[in-house]
């Protein structure tokens, strides 16, 4: 197959990665380019050139005038920007006559619309619950048009779809080596925003008496100035934002990672990366951490207020670390391997080409 994949605009595709989206639109174009697949992916500027066949970047929004600028009405910018960078990679894959299928990972509106206008199927990926443009898009796309979404809970969430959406689980890679010791830490993946209860995590990695460590960018400034840098300490230390090779191990001398959303995860790829690495989890029991925490793998804490789901997220630490680590890695490396869900998403697109034609 010669596939066009569509990747976010906002942000490149390479180490570290930014969040879920990009780590797995990522792992999923190189997967595809292994196994001979040609990957034509569109993708923002500084993105790994090795992930694909073709790399496009997408253009940077042109100079606007000074009259244009003076408009009241003017969009913000990453609005311009987004549509300046779909409405090219639409017009070029409307170009390549040799396109067999488009996976469009973006979220942006855009290339379902004007979907009608290709020769061929696209099939889009939904990395989040449902917002209004992404339902416009949905309402204006083709018939042909497949959706895939990473867990039965995030696919209850669109109502709007014509069809039930393909369920195809995020993977991670898999380790080849033994699981990591552990230790007597507490480690916390994530973007800095207060969704993901970062400040939720350090109250109770306190209340459980062990230090946590932080790893991951911050993505909202006024959230980390204002709740959590003033928490921060030597039981409670920010390691930055990391790339893989470098999270790895402190996974593995963690006795186990928190996961702490306050929204409802569409999937919750950190527990899956922790777990095959033999880390068991402790995870507010919200949206796709439900599915993706296994029994085997660590402990799920009811969501509540606050108070309640610190308090219980701090209990389960021994639970959890008591589990053991080389059976939770068994477990998760064969349920969360990415090469099932490469293989997942290949038989999907020969159906919805079989289905096409």
């Amino acid at each position: 197959m010669r596939l066009a994949v569509l990747a976010t605009s906002r942000h490149p595709l390479r180490q570290p990665w930014p969040g879920g989206q990009e780590s797995q639109t990522a792992l999923l174009a190189r997967g595809l380019r292994e196994r001979g697949h040609q990957v034509v992916l569109f993708a923002a500027a500084g993105s790994d050139p090795d992930l694909a066949d073709e790399l496009h970047a997408y253009p940077r929004l042109p100079p606007l005038s000074e009259v244009s600028a003076l408009d009241p009405h003017l969009p913000e910018p990453e609005f311009l920007r987004d549509h300046a960078a779909f409405t090219a990679a639409m017009t070029q894959v409307l170009r390549d006559q040799d396109i067999d299928l488009v996976h469009n990972q973006s979220l942006h509106h855009l290339p379902l619309s004007m979907s009608p206008a290709l020769r061929v199927p696209v099939v889009t990926t939904l990395h989040t619950p449902p917002f209004p443009w992404m339902e416009l898009g949905v309402a204006l796309a083709d018939d042909r048009a497949r959706y895939v979404c990473a867990s039965r809970a995030a696919a209850r969430d669109w109502t709007c779809l014509p069809r039930d959406p393909e369920i195809i689980p995020n993977g991670v890679v898999v380790p080849q080596d033994s699981p990591g010791p552990g230790g007597d830490d507490l480690v916390w993946v994530g973007r800095v925003t207060p969704e993901k209860g970062l400040d939720l995590a350090i109250a109770a990695a306190r209340i459980a008496g062990r230090r946590l460590r932080i790893i991951g960018p911050v993505s909202d400034e006024a959230y980390a100035d204002g709740v959590i840098r003033p928490l921060l300490g030597a039981d409670a230390q920010l390691l930055g934002h990391l790339p893989s090779e470098q999270i790895g191990p402190v996974l593995d001398d963690s006795a186990a990672c928190l996961v702490t959303p306050r929204w409802d995860e569409p999937f919750g790829l950190v527990a899956a990366e922790a777990m095959v690495r033999g880390t068991p989890v402790v995870a507010v029991a919200r949206g796709g951490l439900r599915e993706v925490v296994g029994p085997g793998g660590g402990v799920l804490v009811p969501p509540g207020d606050d108070e309640s789901v610190a308090t219980g997220l701090a209990a389960a630490v021994a639970q959890a670390a008591a589990l053991d680590r080389t059976q939770v890695a068994r477990w998760a490396r064969r349920v969360h391997d990415v090469e099932s869900s490469i293989t997942r998403y290949e038989q999907f697109f020969a159906r919805v080409l079989a289905g096409a034609a």
